[in-house]
């Protein structure tokens, strides 16, 4: 609408207040029981609400603005985030309290589905695998993901936000009436929801296109409404609102210099697919608001101090408009406006729990996660932590939840869909330690269709260290877990004095491994095991003396892992703990196809390993570690299983390995070690960040010599780093005591 047209709305709107005044005047002087019996009733006031990601926070100020003024709001409504805030005021939450709920979130976590790591398996912490593409197989076809990220943390925020009005489900009866837009996939058009799940209605909605995983509701499958009605006022006019406030967050058109990315781009589609009813909306609205929200895009959803400021530059240039209709329908009829305040739902007596949309076999898992008896308090955190936790674990999608009220408390319905049984996933890897590498991961969540599941997990490692592993791995309740290993790994390494290769090596292992697990929590694993090795170490210069024949070794083992650290990468707070011990229990040699006893009696090996991070401020942390490992018995180790020492990567093709700054490669193959080590980090700028890194310690082949000042190593280095889409990339730069020169590092991407 123009300028023009604007300021001849407004003066007709004061020309009939002032009416409608002067009628009030007038009509003081007549007895109440002589008033014309035909009054027109007051009319209706809607609020629409436009969607924009980020953009809509701005919405809250200018909410809060219209109660302030005193105008009532009979109906309201709106599309995406327009849905979203629609809803919380439907339900009865002040827009203070709108606001403060805004600021409360992790708005990173929420958008990105970042689970937080302690609620991931413990297996997952220990390997810190991540994939750049996983891809379902489904009918023996591979599925391409129909979105960014899943959305169950959006899923869950809904669900906790609409608690208050959880018996409702038709939103004319909410404490102010409500409709939201979604699109219907399938038919190309908009759906209006006026019924159903109040948290589910919503987050359809805003189901951003290819950004967020589309909802199934009502038989349909439905995106973001912004694709066909960005902006509903013709559906509040079909509502019956008299009076309609619009609250527009488009841009009227986005130039194509600032088209830049994905991003621009898909906001300028929805804004063109909804063009038509977006024109529409702005020639009849009453008063329309648009707020200049300078630049603003729709995911700036941490910049919300911003655009909260935005919202409330609009609501007051408005204000004198809002007062003036407020005081237009208090001629009506004096207007009293009475909101139920309404609070977030902390804690609820949960009388059953329910499980839908996953076979019934597997049902009774999910149940035993909340709890052994009911009833019981649950608080909303507690619940959400459950919901996160069978999520992380791989084996559920889609999940959300619904309360029911009953006499007694309430019914907690879960409601989730069972992941594709397979799946084919892919990485990529490069570092100066190992090479570069492409993985191939090939896993079966459900084999033999048990109860208690069984999974198959196949890497495929086509590097210049090349690998082969199996893993098959088998639940027997919450707690005990019954595990197979095979693989067959291949690694090339040199030995240094100096920075000068003295002997290189050819490791060709296959190793079968059998264990029984106990996982008493997410935090901690127990691991009891026996294991054969089949093992070919080539001398490539010949300087050791090995035999060019493979060896046969078998061990029992003890192994026990902790970590509660809060990122993989560069933890900012948490403790990591690996203790663990060997029993080599016999070594046979393959003479001309012969195995022959090398040795009878048993030796140790013993290996730990701690450490603990703080955050020190929001851009820097500390973090600190022990590492230690010796052998016990006179029996000599083999080579294979010494402590190798030297490197920067995180990759451990053998848990032998060990890194340590400012030595290359397995510079070291020692019987005895004890390194302390001392890490800074300071995020300096957005995704970019810096460490200093010291390592210091003793190492030796000889107990007696082993905390001999000539078996004393120190090293620093300083790592500079961006965590990016692929993974990590860092440059690192060292040096040590034993080493004249610098020694280099370069990691490009997630480990494996």
């Amino acid at each position: 609408m123009n300028e023009k047209g604007k300021n001849i709305k407004i003066f007709l709107l004061m020309l009939l207040v002032g009416l409608f005044s002067f009628y009030h005047i007038e009509a003081q002087e007549v007895n109440d029981s002589v008033k014309p019996k035909n009054i027109r009733q007051r009319p209706k006031v809607g609020v629409v609400l436009c969607g924009g990601g980020a953009k809509g926070f701005a919405q809250i100020r200018i909410l809060k603005a219209i109660d302030e003024a005193g105008v009532p709001i009979d109906y309201i409504g709106g599309t995406s985030i327009g849905s979203i805030m629609g809803a919380l005021y439907a339900v009865g939450y002040d827009p203070d309290m709108i606001e403060k709920l805004v600021r409360e979130q992790d708005w990173n976590q929420v958008i990105y589905d970042r689970v937080p790591r302690i609620l991931m398996p413990v297996d997952q912490k220990m390997y810190e695998r991540q994939y750049l593409a996983t891809f379902p197989i489904k009918d023996k076809k591979l599925k391409v993901k129909s979105s960014l990220v899943e959305g169950v943390y959006v899923n869950l925020l809904m669900s906790r936000l609409m608690l208050p009005a959880s018996n409702i489900h038709d939103f004319n009866k909410l404490p102010v009436p409500f409709f939201c837009i979604a699109t219907d996939v399938e038919h190309a058009c908009q759906y209006e929801m006026t019924k159903g799940n109040l948290a589910r209605s919503v987050r359809a909605s805003m189901s951003i296109p290819f950004f967020f995983k589309p909802v199934a509701m009502d038989d349909k499958l439905l995106i973001d409404g912004g694709m066909v009605n960005n902006f509903p006022v013709r559906n509040m006019k079909e509502h019956g609102a008299d009076i309609i406030i619009g609250v527009d967050l488009e841009d009227a058109t986005i130039p194509a210099s600032q088209i830049d990315n994905s991003l621009g781009l898909l906001e300028s589609m929805m804004n063109l697919s909804s063009l038509e009813e977006s024109l529409y909306a702005r020639a009849n609205c009453d008063i329309y608001i648009r707020p200049n929200l300078h630049g603003r895009n729709m995911l700036s959803f941490n910049d919300f101090d911003s655009i909260l400021q935005f919202g409330e530059d609009a609501a007051r240039e408005f204000y004198p408009q809002l007062q003036t209709l407020s005081t237009f329908l208090n001629d009506f009829e004096p207007v009293e406006i009475d909101r139920p305040h309404v609070q977030p739902i902390d804690t609820l007596n949960v009388v059953l729990v329910k499980v839908d949309g996953i076979s019934t076999k597997h049902k009774a898992s999910v149940v035993r996660e909340f709890g052994k008896t009911f009833p019981m308090a649950m608080t909303v955190d507690y619940i959400q932590e459950v919901v996160l936790r069978l999520y992380a674990s791989g084996y559920y999608e889609d999940l959300w939840y619904e309360m029911s009220n009953t006499p007694d408390g309430v019914i907690l319905t879960v409601h989730c869909k069972e992941r594709e049984d397979q799946s084919l996933s892919f990485s990529i890897h490069y570092d100066n330690n190992y090479g570069i590498g492409a993985l191939v991961n090939y896993t079966m969540k459900n084999i033999w269709n048990s109860m208690n599941r069984t999974t198959l997990s196949l890497d495929v490692n086509i590097a210049e260290n090349p690998y082969l592993k199996a893993s098959l791995n088998k639940r027997q309740g919450k707690v005990f877990r019954f595990g197979a290993d095979l693989s067959v790994v291949s690694l090339n390494m040199s030995q240094y004095d100096n920075n000068r290769i003295t002997n290189s090596y050819s490791i060709q292992s296959n190793s079968l491994n059998l264990n029984v697990q106990m996982v008493p929590s997410l935090t901690q694993q127990i691991r009891l095991g026996a294991a054969a090795d089949y093992v070919h170490m080539k001398d490539l210069v010949g300087s050791s003396g090995l035999s060019s024949d493979y060896s046969f070794y078998s061990y029992l083992y003890f192994n026990y892992f902790f970590s509660n650290e809060d990122v993989p990468n560069f933890a900012r707070r948490g403790w990591r703990i690996n203790l663990s011990g060997k029993c080599m229990l016999y070594e046979g040699a393959n003479n001309d196809g012969t195995l022959t006893s090398v040795k009878t009696n048993p030796s140790f090996l013993v290996h730990g390993s701690l450490v603990k991070a703080f955050a020190m401020g929001k851009r820097f942390s500390l973090k600190f570690g022990l590492e230690g490992g010796t052998k016990i018995g006179e029996t000599e180790v083999p080579l294979f299983y010494q402590f190798m020492v030297g490197g920067q990567s995180k990759m451990k093709y053998y848990d032998n390995i060990m890194t340590f700054t400012g030595l290359n490669f397995i510079e070291k193959m020692v019987d005895h070690i004890a390194i302390g080590r001392m890490s800074w980090q300071w995020r300096f700028y957005k995704i970019f960040y810096t460490t200093v890194n010291f390592d210091c310690g003793y190492m030796s082949d000889v107990y007696d010599d082993w905390f001999d000042e000539n078996s004393f190593v120190a090293g620093a280095g300083l790592t500079l780093g961006a965590d990016t889409m692929i993974g990590p990339v860092e440059v690192s730069l060292m040096g040590s005591n034993i080493n004249s020169g610098p020694v280099g590092f370069i990691n490009v991407g997630f480990w494996f």
